[in-house]
């Protein structure tokens, strides 16, 4: 829809009150008399000319009011211009296509774009068309436009990468993208298995249309589930999807030269281990590749770092190292990662941080604040510039925590109800399950939801901060928000086995270790490639009827009209704030015109 369109079209009413001054202007009209007099000759013609001017003036002051008020009534109105976005009430089709990384076997893309396209030629002319590309997180590409060019060269444009799948993640953004309209999703996928298994939420209103278009997966994968040193040798685990047994070549490259080759055979759904024994390098990585020609591509490879990492260093400021408040469940919980090897931990009474030198802090990849009631002023100022000056700190708000100081120490604003609250039994749910630190939960079997709370504190709502975590009553659990140059995650209970039972849960080390992880990874050197995700390589996939069966269907209540293209649009432009100062202008010169013609 081009031109001009209005998000409160209602305001425009507004615009008769311009008829005020118009009335008025000729309600004071004097119509004079016309009297034939003689001598006009005798009349000087100066007179005349005022009189002419000051009627010209009379006709720009009432230009003015109008136009003012004209504005103001176009500026409530919230104009902006549509070019080619959809309006908010019209039907839209959204084309949802998987980008992860099972479409990244030879012509899958080329299938999803082939089917994308078919899909938005034969979506009903009154429809809008919007494009999404989902694989963890769905990223709208092209917002409702009834420019159909636009989608094709978008989907045209589409591209697969090392992504999991998530397709309550799509649904969720197709359902807000849809809105209240009338609306129906196409979703293009090879319909994965694992693209089920994740704790996220998402589905779609009822009355919205569905179509599924199921891009056939590769006949089988092989993927390479692990790869490590064990002295002069490398020994890697190679995995076969297929039905079929398979023989395939195994490599060993480092500095750009494969110095180790080895054929490996797997039998149909089984695995084997590759062992690579060449000359390697005294230092930096080296990788592992299998040759797989028809499976998926981001897992056919596997870099191993030569040189043993050193352990990252943590430090845990407690209120009592020798008591219940001493941090001895997360100590214990950091130091069997990687097999004891993985992190430095440094436990420090709140007395003794004071004595950190700057260059003793700057080693201090990030920071376990439990407690902070024997932090001194002097205490409290290092932590607050180790914070905001870019380090990475995770504060548990249990009973060693003092309120009345924390915001000297952290340097930012935690609003939060100083008396703890009591809710016995309260459980832990992810509300973001795709963030690094759930990532050991993803599972349905996950044991996050075990997790117990007695007490916790009840944090203010904050618009800078995000909520990662609840408490089966609603409060914020586990929120994460800037500080400065640093970061801050907040636990609203504590970690040491007195306002909750969660040091005791199975879940309890997984926890502590992905969250000390996802703190310190811009502190580590970094891996040659990212993991990908296991369940990813497994190309089983349910049928176009399980798919539909697994959706789940939501009322449109609580859908927000705000989330429309329109008022994106809108938002961006701003019209409305342009409106407002011409209209000041002109009632600036209104004011001064006034002034000279009284």
């Amino acid at each position: 829809m081009d031109g001009i369109s209005f998000l409160s079209p209602l305001f425009l009413i507004g615009a008769i009150a311009a008829a005020v001054p118009i009335l008025l202007h000729l309600f004071h009209r004097k119509t004079e008399v016309v009297i034939d007099f003689p001598a006009v000759s005798l009349l000087k013609r100066a007179p005349v000319q005022l009189h002419r001017r000051r009627k010209l003036r009379e006709l720009l002051l009432l230009a003015l009011r109008v136009a003012a008020l004209l504005l103001l009534a176009l500026s409530f109105a919230r104009p902006y211009l549509a070019g080619a976005s959809a309006p908010s009430s019209q039907p839209l089709t959204v084309i949802a296509v998987d980008t992860s990384m099972s479409m990244t076997a030879p012509g899958q893309m080329d299938r999803a774009r082939d089917a994308a396209l078919r899909a938005a030629s034969a979506a009903p002319g009154s429809h809008a068309l919007a494009l999404i590309g989902f694989g963890d997180a769905a990223t709208v590409i092209v917002e409702p436009t009834t420019d159909r060019s636009a989608i094709a060269a978008a989907i045209s444009q589409l591209g697969a990468n090392a992504t999991g799948t998530r397709f309550r993640t799509a649904l969720a953004r197709a359902s807000e993208i849809i809105g209240t309209r009338e609306g129906h999703v196409v979703v293009v996928t090879d319909l994965q298995q694992s693209g089920w298994e994740s704790n996220d939420d998402g589905g779609l209103p009822d009355g919205v249309g569905l179509d599924v278009i199921g891009v056939p997966p590769p006949a089988g994968n092989l993927a390479i589930t692990s790869a490590e040193r064990r002295d002069r040798r490398i020994v890697a685990s190679i995995q076969n999807y297929g039905n079929g047994e398979v023989r395939a070549p195994v490599r060993l490259i480092a500095g750009g030269k494969e110095i180790a080759k080895v054929d490996v055979t797997m039998a149909a759904r089984g695995a084997a281990d590759a062992e690579l024994i060449g000359s390697l390098p005294a230092g930096g990585d080296a990788e592992v590749r299998v040759d797989d020609v028809t499976g998926y591509q981001p897992d056919n490879a596997r870099k191993i770092i030569l040189n043993p990492a050193k352990a990252v260093p943590i430090a845990i400021v407690v209120a009592d190292p020798t008591g219940s408040t001493g941090g001895l469940y997360v100590e214990r919980a950091l130091k069997v990662a990687g097999n004891g090897r993985e992190f430095d931990v440094d436990v420090r009474d709140g007395r003794e941080v004071p004595r950190w030198t700057a260059a003793e802090l700057s080693r201090i990849a990030a920071m376990f604040v439990l407690g902070t009631r024997t932090l001194d002023r002097n205490g409290r100022e290092t932590v607050r510039n180790y914070l905001t000056r870019g380090g990475q700190v995770f504060l548990a708000m249990g009973p060693g925590v003092d309120p009345g100081t924390l915001g000297d120490v952290l340097g930012t604003n935690v609003a939060f109800e100083e008396a703890p609250v009591r809710t016995p039994g309260a459980t832990m749910i992810a509300s973001d399950g795709r963030h690094p630190i759930f990532r050991p939960f993803l599972h349905q079997s996950g044991a996050l939801g075990d997790v117990q709370v007695e007490q916790h504190r009840r944090l203010m709502d904050q618009a800078d901060r995000t909520v990662l975590a609840r408490f089966s009553g609603g409060d914020a659990a586990l929120t994460e928000q800037a500080a400065g140059k640093g970061r801050l995650i907040v636990f609203t209970s504590d970690l040491d086995n007195e306002w909750s039972r969660f040091p005791l849960n199975a879940a309890f080390v997984p926890f502590a270790v992905e969250t000390a992880r996802y703190l310190t990874k811009a502190f580590r050197a970094p891996s040659a490639a990212a993991t990908v995700d296991a369940r990813e390589s497994n190309p089983a996939a349910t049928t176009v009827e399980e798919f539909t069966n697994a959706i789940e269907r939501t009322t449109r209540a609580g859908l927000l009209e705000a989330k429309n293209a329109a008022r994106d649009i809108e938002d961006r432009q701003r019209w409305w704030q342009v409106g407002i100062v011409v209209m000041l202008v002109a009632l600036a010169g209104e004011s001064l015109l006034g002034r000279r013609t009284t």
